[in-house]
Order: C-alpha cells, then structure tokens, then sequence
C-alpha cells in the first residue's frame, strides 16, 4: 500500500465510518457509523473506496495483520476489509483482463487461473499461476472448501459465460467420476456437449450464475 486509506464519512451524516473488524472470522463486508443516533444501517466496504491508500500492484503483496494484501482487497484507514472487494477495481478487472491477486496484466501469459464452485465461477476474476496457488494456501474458503476447482482458461473462455469452461468440467467429471482440485488445460477430456441442465439454462437465457465471494489472499513469495 502506498499508505493508510482515509477513512470515509459517513453518507447521512458525514461521521466517521468504522470497520467491524474481527481476525477471528474476517467479517468485514460492510463499515458502519461511529455515531450513535445516526440511522445508516452500514454500507459496503467495497463501494467507499477508490485507488487512495489501496494496495499496488505487482510482488511482494503488502502484508497486514500477518496476511499478504490482494489487490482487490478494500483498505480503510490501517485496516483491511478481507470479505469485500474493491468496486472500481472489480470493474478494471472485469472490462480488462487482470490477476485480481496482483494487479497485473494477465495478456503475458497464455492462459489464466479461475475458481470454480458448484457451478459458479468464484467472484474477482482470473488469477497467474503462481497467484493461484498461494491463494489457494492462504485464502481460509478457498482453501478449506473442497467444492472448489481450479480451473486453467483463455480469455476467450470468458464468452458465453463461461460455457466452454463448464463443459469442460463435466467431461472431466463424467470420465473420471470426480472433479479435481487443480485442472489444467492438458488435462485429457473426451467430446462431451451436454452441458448440465442449470448449466444450459443459465447459458440459453444469456445469464450468468451469481458468482461465490471469496477474496483471494496472496503470500509475498516470489
């Protein structure tokens, strides 16, 4: 971080927001006014923020609180909101092609990395290699939730919501009879166009599934 964010006011009346911050269980989605009489209910951390006192991009990740900082982590005031993601980074990140982890250019490399759960793609975009297997150590859903696969794509993967990335998936699954943790592209598939039926729907009404939330955490290795 380039240094501490400053702490927004508060939208009804400009007090101070505050983050409810909790090591133990990371639930800082929202920040809340320090004034008692004030009827704001909270609002999302990830809305008040923009690129002031945010983390940078690139390695080694800034560490807080003995975590490593993603990108897309929203920092307010000396803390760090772990659960929330920073809207107007998510927007880069979505109408670019940048690693949620770091920041950086995804275009270098030939492919990327995503999560999968469930059939939904996990909220914050694709990651590098290398961010996705720290973030697989350290972030606690990402690491403790065996529904998660992750999953190797192209950007051209991104169409359709997706659908070639799923599909993929269910060949794999239908042959082996399971889903892995980490599949790469090279990983052998046979022909397999059925998709399932939530799968189809979703692709035929143009929609996306709505996506799991999960801020990845990163490691300052290099």
């Amino acid at each position: 971080m380039t240094g501490g964010a400053p702490f927004p006011s508060c939208p009804d009346c400009q007090g101070p927001l505050t983050l409810q911050y909790d090591t133990g269980h990371y639930d800082t989605k929202y920040v809340y006014c320090s004034t008692l009489d004030c009827p704001n209910d909270g609002v999302p951390a990830g809305e008040i923020v923009g690129d002031l006192g945010q983390p940078s991009r690139g390695w080694p990740r800034q560490i807080v609180d003995g975590l490593p900082v993603p990108w897309l982590a929203p920092v307010i005031g000396d803390r760090v909101a772990w659960t929330a993601l920073n809207a107007a980074r998510l927007h880069e990140v979505e109408q670019g092609w940048l690693c949620q982890v770091c920041g950086r250019d995804l275009d270098p490399a030939p492919t990327a990395w995503i999560a999968v759960s469930q059939g939904e793609v996990a909220t914050g975009g694709a990651m590098h290699e290398k961010c996705m297997h720290l973030a697989r150590a350290v972030c606690p859903e990402l690491r403790d939730d065996p529904s998660y696969v992750f999953t190797e794509v192209r950007r051209s993967d991104r169409t359709n919501s997706w659908e070639a990335v799923f599909e993929r998936l269910t060949c794999y699954e239908e042959q082996h009879g399971q889903l892995p943790r980490v599949l790469p592209l090279a990983a052998p598939t046979p022909r397999c166009p059925d998709l399932p039926a939530a799968w189809s729907q979703n692709a035929n009404a143009g929609t996306v599934p709505a996506p799991k939330r999960c801020v990845t955490l990163i490691g300052d290795n290099t």
